[in-house]
């Protein structure tokens, strides 16, 4: 009976070495697999899940912690009764109720619970603790509703100039506008095009902004497109002394920075530019028919392909036919 009792603890401390050869190199650097996974956009008022995921076998596995900026909001520590201790986490509430040694799952977010996560797990045998590379979380504010194309004129007689705008619902940070035109990406209106600032007070029935079109010796285009982008500059229901400013100060400089941006200038706060956009037809490349689609697409993050996975997206699509003119926009 002895004899089979140290057998097996011989074979347990042989098994124990084993899992533990696999995490950790005979020089000692380390192989020990630490992730974390966590959606990388929230939305306010919503909820988010960490997971810490890694490869220390469960008996071997000492603590977990999970942190903000480096600070600790969650750590679980296998022989501390109770194991889990829950720290305060700005802008969030950590359901306990809910945690476990590899995950935690943060309620009512609000925008200063944006910031950069990470996680990190400690080893009792031999001492040695791993950190995650951080991970940026943005909690955002949603479009409530679709962007809106909007046109000066209904009619187009052959040869004259179509403008097209499309204002977004406010939002934070400021949707990205994505213009496609029988199904094709403008990239080239929106590398060049500029966008702006919107305060939240001005919104109610604004049919979005309008451009005059600069002079020049060019042949007249077909279409000029141009785009506004809301930016919540603070939540619904609250008055300016209870906007966290302060903690969303940083994200919104970035954000209003992003969204003012051209290619040859940045404004912190700009009127609307004189100067448009213009497509010509052998650019639109219309259909046999003279059918005309314009979509305009606002997206939480920025657009880059069709198969993105957008935090928040919406659309508004407008299609035309051209004759001798173009009747009666729906």
């Amino acid at each position: 009976m002895q004899m089979s009792r140290g057998n097996g603890r011989v074979l347990s401390i042989l098994f124990s070495a084993l899992l533990l050869g696999r995490a950790i190199t005979v020089r000692g650097h380390t192989e020990v697999r630490v992730e974390l996974q966590m959606e990388r956009w929230a939305a306010r008022g919503g909820s988010v899940r960490l997971r810490c995921v890694h490869d220390v076998p469960a008996h071997l596995l000492d603590k977990v912690v999970f942190l903000r900026h480096g600070t600790k909001i969650f750590q679980y520590i296998r022989d501390r009764k109770p194991p889990y201790r829950n720290f305060t986490t700005p802008g969030a509430v950590l359901n306990i109720a809910l945690a476990t040694e590899n995950s935690i799952i943060l309620q009512n977010l609000d925008f200063a619970a944006s910031g950069s996560y990470s996680c990190e797990v400690s080893l009792d045998t031999p001492i040695y603790t791993k950190a995650s590379s951080g991970k940026q979380l943005t909690v955002f504010h949603p479009q409530k509703h679709h962007p809106r194309i909007d046109f000066p004129t209904r009619y187009l007689s052959s040869g004259e100039t179509l403008r097209a705008n499309c204002t977004t619902a406010p939002a934070l940070p400021a949707p990205h506008i994505t213009w496609f035109i029988n199904g094709k990406k403008m990239d080239g209106i929106v590398a060049h095009s500029h966008k702006f600032r919107v305060p939240m007070g001005e919104r109610s029935g604004r049919r979005g902004l309008q451009r005059t079109f600069e002079s020049n010796s060019t042949p007249p285009p077909l279409v000029a497109l141009t785009h506004a982008s809301h930016i919540a500059t603070r939540p619904p229901g609250c008055n300016h002394k209870d906007n966290p400013v302060d903690e969303i100060g940083e994200i919104k400089e970035r954000d209003e920075t992003n969204m003012l941006h051209s290619t040859s200038s940045r404004h912190k706060i700009r009127k609307p530019s004189r100067r448009d956009l213009y497509v010509t037809i052998s650019e639109l490349q219309l259909v046999a028919t003279g059918r005309l689609e314009i979509t305009c697409v606002s997206t939480i993050p920025e657009f880059r392909s069709i198969d993105d996975k957008f935090a928040d997206v919406r659309n508004d699509t407008v299609i035309g036919k051209f004759l001798f003119k173009l009747y009666c926009f729906k």
